[in-house]
């Protein structure tokens, strides 16, 4: 088996005295799907965050290779973050901006792009994702899946070798869901990176993934593939499969 894209060991966290990360240990395996699910408020979205530097674990590290996250200079950090992409739950989209300037906006923030470079990046990533006709519309005029595709490209856009997804298909409907799913995909096909999925949704956890890490009170479960894990008869895997995954 290829060394992990990123290692966590023994991550803990907490929140006054409430302690959210009991210890978390995973690897997360380069160039696939890897879904971390559970139940609302079991730590996802807690180590989601420190997966990508928004927040420090108490203790544990975080390996990117030979990086450390958790030990990191802040600039070390920063260039570390250069080689990730996000996809926020809402998409994070600037209203006051076009299609393009949203997906061009990375490359001017970070000054990675001459203009006319970084245009014409932005329309080749649109174009593999169908939206290259919507690149001077402002992103208002655009549906729910439209703006996932547009977020996806702002993400895409900084080679990144990790592309983070948080909840994507999170209050949207059948056909919706199924059209984000498509987006991990991309995503994949697209970049060749690295894709993490935090979610709570099994039907695309099981479709998706090649690997699956279950969080339940701040530990991790089991983490296998999606057979590994359908073989399962450990109560919390089975009740998880079963529905009983709560909100």
């Amino acid at each position: 088996m290829p060394a992990p894209a990123i290692e966590v060991r023994d991550v803990t966290k907490s929140f006054g005295t409430f302690m959210v990360l009991k210890g978390v240990s995973l690897d997360l395996l380069p160039g696939k799907i890897n879904f971390i699910i559970g139940r609302s408020g079991e730590g996802k979205s807690v180590l989601l965050k420190i997966l990508t530097g928004l927040y420090r674990p108490d203790s544990g590290s975080v390996r990117y290779g030979p990086i450390d996250l958790v030990k990191a200079r802040q600039k070390d950090l920063n260039r570390l973050r250069l080689r990730m992409g996000l996809l926020f739950q809402e998409g994070a989209l600037f209203d006051s901006m076009s299609v393009g300037q949203n997906v061009i906006f990375p490359l001017w923030f970070h000054g990675l792009a001459k203009p006319q470079a970084a245009r014409e990046k932005a329309m080749a990533i649109l174009g593999e994702l169908g939206m290259e006709r919507y690149h001077d519309l402002g992103v208002t005029m655009l549906s729910t899946g439209e703006k996932k595709r547009v977020a996806l490209a702002r993400a895409l856009i900084v080679d990144p070798e990790v592309v983070f997804f948080d909840e994507p298909t999170t209050g949207l409907d059948p056909l919706l869901s199924s059209q984000v799913d498509e987006l991990i995909g991309h995503a994949l096909r697209i970049s060749r990176a690295t894709v993490v999925v935090v979610s709570h949704d099994m039907a695309a956890t099981l479709s998706l993934a090649d690997r699956v890490t279950l969080l339940h009170r701040g530990r991790v479960v089991l983490s296998g593939s999606p057979d590994e894990f359908k073989a399962s008869r450990d109560d919390e895997v089975v009740n998880f499969l079963s529905g009983g995954e709560g909100g």
